[in-house]
Protein backbone atom coordinates (compact mmCIF):
# COMPACT_ATOMS: atom_id res chain seq x y z
CA UNK A 1 0.00 0.00 0.00
CA UNK A 2 1.12 3.56 -0.73
CA UNK A 3 1.75 5.75 2.25
CA UNK A 4 -0.82 8.42 3.05
CA UNK A 5 1.48 11.33 2.21
CA UNK A 6 0.96 12.05 -1.49
CA UNK A 7 3.87 14.49 -1.85
CA UNK A 8 7.56 13.95 -1.27
CA UNK A 9 7.72 17.66 -0.36
CA UNK A 10 5.40 20.66 -0.49
CA UNK A 11 5.16 22.41 -3.85
CA UNK A 12 2.63 25.04 -4.75
CA UNK A 13 1.06 24.45 -8.15
CA UNK A 14 2.04 27.06 -10.72
CA UNK A 15 -0.80 27.98 -13.08
CA UNK A 16 1.54 29.10 -15.86
CA UNK A 17 2.92 25.54 -16.06
CA UNK A 18 -0.52 23.94 -16.03
CA UNK A 19 0.27 22.11 -12.80
CA UNK A 20 -2.41 20.07 -11.02
CA UNK A 21 -1.06 17.73 -8.36
CA UNK A 22 -2.63 14.41 -7.43
CA UNK A 23 -3.85 14.11 -3.86
CA UNK A 24 -5.95 10.92 -4.05
CA UNK A 25 -4.02 7.91 -2.73
CA UNK A 26 -6.28 5.37 -4.44
CA UNK A 27 -5.69 7.00 -7.84
CA UNK A 28 -1.94 7.15 -7.22
CA UNK A 29 -1.91 3.50 -6.22
CA UNK A 30 -3.86 2.52 -9.33
CA UNK A 31 -1.41 4.38 -11.59
CA UNK A 32 1.63 2.92 -9.87
CA UNK A 33 0.17 -0.60 -9.98
CA UNK A 34 -0.29 -0.29 -13.75
CA UNK A 35 3.27 0.96 -14.25
CA UNK A 36 4.74 -1.76 -12.04
CA UNK A 37 2.65 -4.44 -13.77
CA UNK A 38 3.96 -3.42 -17.19
CA UNK A 39 7.50 -3.19 -15.84
CA UNK A 40 7.29 -6.67 -14.32
CA UNK A 41 5.71 -8.08 -17.48
CA UNK A 42 8.45 -6.69 -19.71
CA UNK A 43 11.17 -7.24 -17.09
CA UNK A 44 12.18 -3.60 -17.53
CA UNK A 45 12.60 -1.44 -14.45
CA UNK A 46 13.24 1.99 -15.98
CA UNK A 47 10.72 4.84 -16.05
CA UNK A 48 10.99 8.27 -17.65
CA UNK A 49 8.59 10.53 -15.77
CA UNK A 50 7.46 13.74 -17.44
CA UNK A 51 6.83 16.54 -14.96
CA UNK A 52 7.17 14.73 -11.60
CA UNK A 53 6.24 17.88 -9.68
CA UNK A 54 6.09 17.15 -5.97
CA UNK A 55 6.89 13.46 -6.43
CA UNK A 56 3.46 11.95 -5.77
CA UNK A 57 4.11 9.23 -8.38
CA UNK A 58 7.91 9.34 -8.27
CA UNK A 59 8.08 8.36 -4.60
CA UNK A 60 5.98 5.15 -4.76
CA UNK A 61 7.70 4.11 -8.00
CA UNK A 62 11.05 4.30 -6.22
CA UNK A 63 9.61 2.50 -3.19
CA UNK A 64 8.51 -0.32 -5.51
CA UNK A 65 12.05 -0.75 -6.82
CA UNK A 66 11.87 1.07 -10.16
CA UNK A 67 14.56 3.44 -11.45
CA UNK A 68 13.20 6.84 -12.41
CA UNK A 69 14.56 9.53 -14.71
CA UNK A 70 12.61 12.66 -13.79
CA UNK A 71 12.20 15.14 -16.68
CA UNK A 72 11.20 18.48 -15.23
CA UNK A 73 11.38 22.13 -16.34
CA UNK A 74 10.30 23.62 -12.97
CA UNK A 75 13.49 24.23 -10.99
CA UNK A 76 11.50 24.39 -7.74
CA UNK A 77 10.43 20.79 -8.30
CA UNK A 78 13.96 19.67 -9.21
CA UNK A 79 15.39 21.26 -6.07
CA UNK A 80 12.70 19.67 -3.90
CA UNK A 81 13.21 16.24 -5.43
CA UNK A 82 16.98 16.51 -5.05
CA UNK A 83 16.73 17.46 -1.37
CA UNK A 84 14.28 14.67 -0.55
CA UNK A 85 14.06 11.64 -2.82
CA UNK A 86 17.45 12.39 -4.35
CA UNK A 87 19.12 11.78 -1.03
CA UNK A 88 17.14 8.67 -0.12
CA UNK A 89 17.27 7.07 -3.58
CA UNK A 90 20.52 8.39 -5.04
CA UNK A 91 21.07 5.10 -6.89
CA UNK A 92 17.60 4.99 -8.44
CA UNK A 93 16.65 8.62 -9.22
CA UNK A 94 18.13 10.73 -12.01
CA UNK A 95 17.00 14.35 -12.35
CA UNK A 96 17.13 16.19 -15.68
CA UNK A 97 16.11 19.81 -16.11
CA UNK A 98 14.46 19.97 -19.51
CA UNK A 99 11.47 21.03 -21.54
CA UNK A 100 10.01 17.68 -22.57
CA UNK A 101 9.28 18.93 -26.10
CA UNK A 102 13.02 19.53 -26.50
CA UNK A 103 14.12 16.31 -24.81
CA UNK A 104 15.80 13.75 -27.07
CA UNK A 105 15.69 10.27 -25.48
CA UNK A 106 18.23 8.99 -28.01
CA UNK A 107 20.88 10.87 -26.01
CA UNK A 108 20.05 8.66 -23.01
CA UNK A 109 20.11 5.21 -24.55
CA UNK A 110 19.44 2.71 -21.78
CA UNK A 111 20.27 -0.99 -21.47
CA UNK A 112 16.51 -1.54 -21.74
CA UNK A 113 13.61 0.47 -23.08
CA UNK A 114 12.03 2.58 -20.32
CA UNK A 115 8.33 3.12 -19.82
CA UNK A 116 7.27 6.75 -20.19
CA UNK A 117 4.79 8.23 -17.72
CA UNK A 118 3.41 11.73 -17.42
CA UNK A 119 0.65 13.70 -15.73
CA UNK A 120 0.44 16.03 -18.72
CA UNK A 121 -0.59 19.70 -18.58
CA UNK A 122 -3.78 20.01 -20.61
CA UNK A 123 -2.48 22.87 -22.76
CA UNK A 124 0.37 20.84 -24.30
CA UNK A 125 -1.25 17.40 -24.48
CA UNK A 126 -1.29 17.28 -28.29
CA UNK A 127 2.33 18.43 -28.47
CA UNK A 128 3.45 15.72 -26.04
CA UNK A 129 1.48 13.05 -27.90
CA UNK A 130 3.27 14.08 -31.11
CA UNK A 131 6.60 14.08 -29.24
CA UNK A 132 5.92 10.54 -28.03
CA UNK A 133 5.01 9.44 -31.57
CA UNK A 134 8.32 10.80 -32.80
CA UNK A 135 10.32 8.97 -30.12
CA UNK A 136 8.21 5.84 -29.63
CA UNK A 137 11.06 3.52 -30.67
CA UNK A 138 12.88 4.38 -27.45
CA UNK A 139 10.03 3.33 -25.13
CA UNK A 140 8.30 0.07 -24.21
CA UNK A 141 5.00 1.78 -23.32
CA UNK A 142 3.50 5.13 -22.49
CA UNK A 143 1.11 5.77 -19.63
CA UNK A 144 -0.28 9.30 -19.55
CA UNK A 145 -2.81 11.32 -17.62
CA UNK A 146 -4.83 13.37 -20.11
CA UNK A 147 -8.15 15.16 -20.23
CA UNK A 148 -10.92 12.56 -20.36
CA UNK A 149 -12.36 13.86 -23.61
CA UNK A 150 -8.88 13.72 -25.17
CA UNK A 151 -8.58 10.08 -24.10
CA UNK A 152 -11.90 9.42 -25.85
CA UNK A 153 -10.59 11.02 -29.05
CA UNK A 154 -7.32 9.09 -28.96
CA UNK A 155 -9.08 5.71 -28.80
CA UNK A 156 -12.16 6.66 -30.85
CA UNK A 157 -13.32 4.23 -33.52
CA UNK A 158 -14.40 5.30 -36.99
CA UNK A 159 -18.09 6.11 -37.35
CA UNK A 160 -18.13 7.79 -33.93
CA UNK A 161 -18.30 11.50 -33.13
CA UNK A 162 -14.92 11.52 -31.34
CA UNK A 163 -13.05 10.07 -34.34
CA UNK A 164 -10.56 12.60 -35.71
CA UNK A 165 -7.13 13.11 -37.26
CA UNK A 166 -5.42 12.54 -33.91
CA UNK A 167 -7.33 9.22 -33.58
CA UNK A 168 -5.89 8.11 -36.92
CA UNK A 169 -2.33 9.15 -36.11
CA UNK A 170 -2.25 7.65 -32.64
CA UNK A 171 -3.92 4.36 -33.61
CA UNK A 172 -1.54 3.82 -36.52
CA UNK A 173 1.39 4.27 -34.14
CA UNK A 174 0.00 2.67 -30.96
CA UNK A 175 -2.50 0.31 -29.45
CA UNK A 176 -4.49 2.84 -27.41
CA UNK A 177 -6.32 1.83 -24.24
CA UNK A 178 -8.11 4.01 -21.70
CA UNK A 179 -7.41 2.38 -18.33
CA UNK A 180 -9.63 4.44 -16.02
CA UNK A 181 -11.15 7.86 -15.39
CA UNK A 182 -9.72 10.17 -12.74
CA UNK A 183 -12.22 12.61 -11.19
CA UNK A 184 -11.36 16.28 -10.95
CA UNK A 185 -11.61 16.01 -7.16
CA UNK A 186 -8.41 13.92 -7.16
CA UNK A 187 -6.30 17.02 -7.88
CA UNK A 188 -5.10 20.19 -6.21
CA UNK A 189 -5.99 22.67 -7.56
CA UNK A 190 -9.17 21.04 -8.82
CA UNK A 191 -9.51 21.29 -12.63
CA UNK A 192 -12.84 21.90 -14.33
CA UNK A 193 -12.92 18.53 -16.09
CA UNK A 194 -12.17 14.88 -15.38
CA UNK A 195 -8.99 13.20 -16.54
CA UNK A 196 -8.17 9.68 -17.67
CA UNK A 197 -5.19 7.35 -17.70
CA UNK A 198 -4.30 6.01 -21.13
CA UNK A 199 -1.86 3.27 -22.09
CA UNK A 200 0.01 3.49 -25.40
CA UNK A 201 1.75 0.38 -26.72
CA UNK A 202 3.98 1.22 -29.71
CA UNK A 203 3.32 -0.56 -32.99
CA UNK A 204 6.00 -1.55 -35.46
CA UNK A 205 4.94 1.12 -37.96
CA UNK A 206 6.68 4.07 -39.55
CA UNK A 207 6.54 6.07 -42.76
CA UNK A 208 9.36 5.57 -45.25
CA UNK A 209 10.31 9.23 -44.93
CA UNK A 210 9.42 12.44 -43.10
CA UNK A 211 8.11 13.83 -46.37
CA UNK A 212 5.67 10.94 -46.70
CA UNK A 213 4.51 11.43 -43.11
CA UNK A 214 3.85 15.14 -43.68
CA UNK A 215 2.07 14.36 -46.94
CA UNK A 216 -0.12 11.81 -45.15
CA UNK A 217 -0.98 14.35 -42.45
CA UNK A 218 -2.01 16.84 -45.16
CA UNK A 219 -4.17 14.10 -46.70
CA UNK A 220 -5.84 13.47 -43.32
CA UNK A 221 -6.41 17.20 -42.85
CA UNK A 222 -8.17 17.27 -46.22
CA UNK A 223 -10.37 14.29 -45.34
CA UNK A 224 -11.41 15.55 -41.91
CA UNK A 225 -12.03 19.10 -43.11
CA UNK A 226 -15.21 17.62 -44.63
CA UNK A 227 -15.64 14.50 -42.52
CA UNK A 228 -19.37 14.05 -43.28
CA UNK A 229 -19.21 14.66 -47.02
CA UNK A 230 -18.99 11.87 -49.57
CA UNK A 231 -15.45 11.05 -50.61
CA UNK A 232 -15.98 11.97 -54.26
CA UNK A 233 -16.84 15.52 -53.11
CA UNK A 234 -13.96 15.73 -50.63
CA UNK A 235 -11.48 14.71 -53.35
CA UNK A 236 -13.21 16.64 -56.14
CA UNK A 237 -10.41 19.13 -56.81
CA UNK A 238 -7.82 16.34 -56.87
CA UNK A 239 -9.90 14.08 -59.13
CA UNK A 240 -10.92 16.68 -61.68
CA UNK A 241 -7.48 16.61 -63.32
CA UNK A 242 -7.87 12.89 -64.14
CA UNK A 243 -9.48 11.57 -67.26
CA UNK A 244 -12.39 9.16 -67.01
CA UNK A 245 -10.20 6.04 -67.23
CA UNK A 246 -7.89 7.26 -64.45
CA UNK A 247 -10.85 8.01 -62.17
CA UNK A 248 -12.25 4.55 -62.84
CA UNK A 249 -8.95 2.92 -61.92
CA UNK A 250 -8.72 5.07 -58.79
CA UNK A 251 -12.16 4.05 -57.52
CA UNK A 252 -11.47 0.40 -58.36
CA UNK A 253 -8.42 0.57 -56.10
CA UNK A 254 -10.52 2.16 -53.37
CA UNK A 255 -13.12 -0.62 -53.64
CA UNK A 256 -10.43 -3.17 -52.82
CA UNK A 257 -10.16 -1.63 -49.33
CA UNK A 258 -13.95 -1.20 -49.00
CA UNK A 259 -13.87 2.53 -49.68
CA UNK A 260 -16.33 3.91 -52.23
CA UNK A 261 -17.37 7.18 -53.82
CA UNK A 262 -20.15 7.75 -51.31
CA UNK A 263 -18.06 6.73 -48.26
CA UNK A 264 -17.61 9.51 -45.71
CA UNK A 265 -14.13 10.16 -44.26
CA UNK A 266 -15.23 9.59 -40.67
CA UNK A 267 -16.39 6.09 -41.64
CA UNK A 268 -12.92 5.01 -42.81
CA UNK A 269 -10.67 3.16 -40.32
CA UNK A 270 -7.10 4.36 -39.69
CA UNK A 271 -5.60 1.47 -41.65
CA UNK A 272 -7.98 2.06 -44.56
CA UNK A 273 -7.09 5.76 -44.60
CA UNK A 274 -3.43 4.77 -44.77
CA UNK A 275 -4.16 2.33 -47.60
CA UNK A 276 -6.23 4.97 -49.38
CA UNK A 277 -3.33 7.40 -49.13
CA UNK A 278 -0.75 5.01 -50.55
CA UNK A 279 -3.16 3.83 -53.25
CA UNK A 280 -3.91 7.38 -54.28
CA UNK A 281 -0.64 9.27 -53.88
CA UNK A 282 0.53 8.44 -57.39
CA UNK A 283 -2.79 9.55 -58.86
CA UNK A 284 -3.55 12.61 -56.72
CA UNK A 285 -1.51 15.74 -56.36
CA UNK A 286 -0.98 15.49 -52.58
Amino acid sequence: MIKNNTQAFYLEAKKSLGQNFLKDNSVIENIVDNIVFLSDKSQQKLVHEIGPGSGAITKPLLERGLKVTALEKDKRALDGLQQTLGKEYSDKLRLIETDILKFDPSVFIESEKPLCFGNIPYYITSDIMLWFCKHKQFYSHGIFMVQNEVADRLQAKHRTKDYSRISVKMQLNFTVEKLFVVPASAFVPKPKVNSAIIKLTPKDFSFPSLEKEKSFESFCALLFSARRKMLRRVLHSQLQDMDEKQRQVFWEKCALIQVFEDTRPDAISPQAILDLYFNSEQRLDL
